[in-house]
């Protein structure tokens, strides 16, 4: 078998090139694109639209489509919040880290334009490196550290010895800070193997789930980003 190189930093990358930059801000005026948001001390998401983007005063404005309490809650009577932003153009998927400058009224959001925004490489689906100890997957050949995880796979670490002579596990658990999800038909299938780890794809999540990883990795997407973002 072939083995390739298990990527361990994020699927994304610093977007340095002015003209690029300029072109995507000229993407996000005129496609208004959905956002998801989180913001510190709170794991739910947010969703909702970007609806304006001044360049000139550096701020930019969101509507709200679905706002959890909690976020609701966090968001209610503090500016200077730091938020973390992901969201759609034509070209790419964008992560930015900025903060709250007013809460105009509930359905509506005013932020500071950041400085750097990071591009999505390689994937479609965001992949977050976890510390170790952070996530599990559960299977009945056993359990295995998770290295890397996104809402469609992940980079597990596995001896030579454990990996299974077929392709695929059933039956299978994503451990996420101890908490347990999955569903009856919850399985990987392997996509490539190293000498010590291998990659994977899942099969029979459901939305919700999706979510829920979504949210864990949101969390560790702030972390990441921590000094690398601010504005």
């Amino acid at each position: 078998m072939i083995t390739r190189k298990l990527f361990t930093a994020p699927t994304y990358a610093l977007l340095d090139n002015p003209k690029i930059r300029n072109r995507i801000i000229l993407e996000v005026r005129k496609l208004k694109p959905e956002v998801e948001v989180s913001v510190e001390g709170c794991p739910d998401l947010a969703r909702g639209k970007i609806i304006e983007w001044n360049e000139k005063n550096k701020l930019f404005t969101v509507h709200w489509k679905s706002v959890p309490d909690a976020f609701a809650l966090q968001t209610g009577s503090q500016t200077g919040l730091r938020s973390f932003f992901k969201t759609h153009v034509f070209t790419t998927q964008l992560l930015f880290k900025t903060e709250i400058v007013r809460r105009m009224d509930e359905a509506h959001y005013q932020y500071r334009i950041p400085e750097a925004f990071y591009q999505n490489q390689r994937r479609k689906a965001l992949r977050v490196p976890l510390p170790a100890g952070t996530a599990w997957l559960a299977s009945d050949r056993g359990s295995f550290p998770i290295l890397d995880l996104s809402v469609s796979g992940a980079a597990l670490k596995i001896r030579a010895d454990q990996f299974p002579e077929v392709l695929k596990l059933e039956n299978c658990e994503l451990i996420l800070r101890n908490k347990r999800i999955g569903t009856p038909q919850f399985g990987i299938t392997f996509t490539r193997r190293g000498e010590d780890q291998a990659g994977c794809r899942f099969h029979g999540l459901n939305e919700g789930i999706h979510v829920e990883i979504k949210q864990f990795l949101f969390e560790f997407l702030q972390v990441y980003f921590k000094d690398k973002t601010q504005s």
